[in-house]
C-alpha cells in the first residue's frame, strides 16, 4: 500500500510540478515589467562570471542553460525574457514550431548601420550533416526532447553559417539551442571561430502564456572598430529570432 501511494505521489507531482504562473516563476518585480514592456533586456560584454540573471528556475532551464556553466565564452552575453499570449496553441504547437526551421527564413530585423527594417534570413533550412549542406526537411514529427538537427542560416550581415540544434521538451516546457558548427563571418572577416556562438530559447506553458526566454553568449576576435558593430548584429538576432516564433504562434494552425 505504501509502494502504490508513493508511486502515485510521484506520478502527481511529475504532472503538477511545473503547474506555475508566469508571475511565480518569473517573481513579481520581473513580471511587472513584463506586463508593462513586454520583454526585459541584460547585456554583458567580457564578463567571467558566466552567471544568467534572467533564467527561469525550471526542469528544462537548469537543463539547457545549467551547461552553459562550462562555456567559456565570455566576449558577449545576451539575455531576453519576453510574456507571450498561448493564443490557443500547446508545448506540442511551440515543438513543431522551434524545430521548422524554414519558417525562419524571410524574417526580419531592425539594421541599426542602416537605421530599417531588412530581411534577416534569405535563406534558412534544415541540412544533411554538421559539414554537409545538402538541404532536407525539418523533422518535426513526435517529441522533440533528445532530437538534433543540422541547419543552414544564411544570414543578412553574418553569411552562411550552419549550426547544430538540440531540442529538450517535457510536457510544459520545450528548449532549442543553437551552437554554430562552422566559422561565422562578418563582411570579409571571420569574426567568430566554430563552437563560439550559442542561442538558446525555451518556452515555458504558464496557463494563458508563455515565459519564453532566450539567451545569447559568445567570443569573437578583438576587431576594433568593428566590435560594437558585430555585438549590435548579434544581439539584435535575439529579437529578430523571437519575432518569428512569436508570430508563428499568433498565426499558427
Amino acid at each position: 500500500m505504501t509502494k502504490l501511494f508513493i508511486k502515485i505521489a510521484l506520478f502527481l507531482a511529475g504532472t503538477f510540478a511545473f503547474s506555475f504562473s508566469a508571475e511565480e516563476i518569473a517573481g513579481k518585480e520581473n513580471y511587472e515589467k513584463l506586463k508593462k514592456d513586454g520583454k526585459i533586456q541584460v547585456n554583458r560584454f567580457n564578463d567571467e562570471s558566466k552567471h544568467l540573471e534572467l533564467v527561469s528556475d525550471t526542469e528544462v532551464s537548469r537543463k539547457v542553460f545549467g551547461e552553459w556553466e562550462n562555456l567559456d565564452l565570455t566576449a558577449l552575453t545576451g539575455e531576453n525574457l519576453y510574456l507571450l499570449p498561448k493564443n490557443g496553441t500547446s508545448i506540442e504547437d511551440v515543438s513543431v514550431i522551434l524545430r521548422s526551421v524554414s519558417r525562419l527564413q524571410g524574417t526580419e530585423y531592425y539594421s541599426n548601420r542602416r537605421k530599417r527594417t531588412e530581411v534577416l534570413y534569405e535563406n534558412a533550412y534544415c541540412i544533411k550533416s554538421e559539414s554537409d549542406r545538402t538541404k532536407v526537411d525539418d523533422f518535426t514529427e513526435g517529441n522533440a526532447d533528445g532530437q538534433v538537427q543540422y541547419c543552414l542560416l544564411d544570414d543578412h550581415s553574418l553569411g552562411k553559417t550552419n549550426y547544430r540544434i538540440s531540442y529538450t521538451q517535457t510536457e510544459n516546457e520545450v528548449a532549442a539551442s543553437f551552437t554554430n558548427v562552422s566559422s561565422v563571418s562578418y563582411g570579409p572577416v571571420r569574426a567568430v571561430a566554430k563552437e563560439n556562438l550559442v542561442i538558446g530559447v525555451v518556452f515555458i506553458d504558464c496557463g494563458d502564456e508563455y515565459l519564453v526566454y532566450m539567451a545569447m553568449k559568445a567570443d569573437f576576435f578583438s576587431l576594433g572598430f568593428l566590435e560594437e558593430k558585430i555585438k549590435k548584429s548579434l544581439l539584435s538576432r535575439l529579437d529578430a529570432i523571437y519575432g518569428c516564433f512569436m508570430k508563428q504562434v499568433g498565426e499558427f494552425k
